[in-house]
């Protein structure tokens, strides 16, 4: 039963769980849905740039990336050029750039710190099909 909720999994690893939200790395807190958009969101910002979550080498440059959504955040805080962030294979199409900064957005709400500001998934999901239509 405990292995379909790898949040209550009491065994410390070496190396971070960035699926995790920030509440869940504190012991004690229990699972709630909000957990899954966070992760949700990092499996999106995974599809957007092409780059684990986990601590990697970036395939496009020699910088690391520590933390994916941090990294993609400060990417959008200073206004980074979104070649730099995006995977190449997904700006190839002439239209896809405006989709591809909505479900960043979409991530990135997904991804809020505080759990509160996150989005319901039906939320989610009613953004995403909005996406390209």
């Amino acid at each position: 039963m405990g292995e379909a909720l790898p949040y209550l999994k009491s065994v410390q690893t070496e190396r971070p769980d960035n699926y995790r939200p920030p509440e869940a790395r504190v012991s004690g807190n229990r699972p709630t849905q909000k957990w899954d958009v966070y992760s949700f969101g990092v499996v999106l910002l995974e599809l957007l740039t092409g780059k684990s979550p986990e601590l990697s080498p970036s395939a496009s440059t020699s910088i690391e990336v520590p933390d994916l959504v941090k990294w993609v955040r400060k990417g959008f805080e200073e206004e980074n050029p979104l070649s730099d962030m995006v995977d190449p294979l997904l700006l190839q199409e002439v239209h896809a750039k405006k989709e591809v900064i909505a479900v960043f957005h979409v991530a990135l709400a997904c991804t809020e710190a505080d759990s509160e500001v996150r989005p319901r998934m039906k939320t989610v999901s009613e953004n995403l099909e909005r996406i390209g239509t």
